[in-house]
């Protein structure tokens, strides 16, 4: 299950953000998530509820946005949202596009809490 490997990479990043701002406690995690990693959003959340145990993550919120997947056509050109695993085309029938959106991973936003003491 990589989501363990997302949520551990999402702890460390957050710890480093938190050390760097003088330590204290972590309200809330945003991200965005590529709907092209194929995250299942309640094993994220299992493996983040066990790894931000003893943290400043402790009582922290993991929230996200999810990209929808977007590709252009290798043939003509034409951006579209892939309805299956073979990305047809749209416009002319073509297969193989170039992804231009939807793989995205990144922590876009962490809030810490205010008049928490480091720990």
């Amino acid at each position: 299950m990589h989501e363990f490997a997302i949520a551990e990479a999402i702890v460390r990043a957050t710890q480093e953000v938190v050390h760097q701002n003088g330590g204290g406690k972590v309200e809330q995690i945003r991200l965005r998530i590529g709907e092209l990693r194929q995250v299942v959003p309640d094993a994220l959340l299992f493996a983040f509820d066990i790894l931000k145990q003893d943290t400043p993550l402790e009582e922290a919120s993991l929230e996200w946005e999810t990209v929808p997947a977007q590709v252009r056509c290798k043939t003509c050109g034409v951006v579209y949202h892939p309805k299956d695993v073979f990305w047809e085309c749209p416009s002319c029938g073509a297969f193989g596009a170039e992804v231009t959106a939807g793989e995205e991973l990144e922590i876009v936003a962490i809030t810490l809490r205010e008049g928490s003491d480091a720990d």
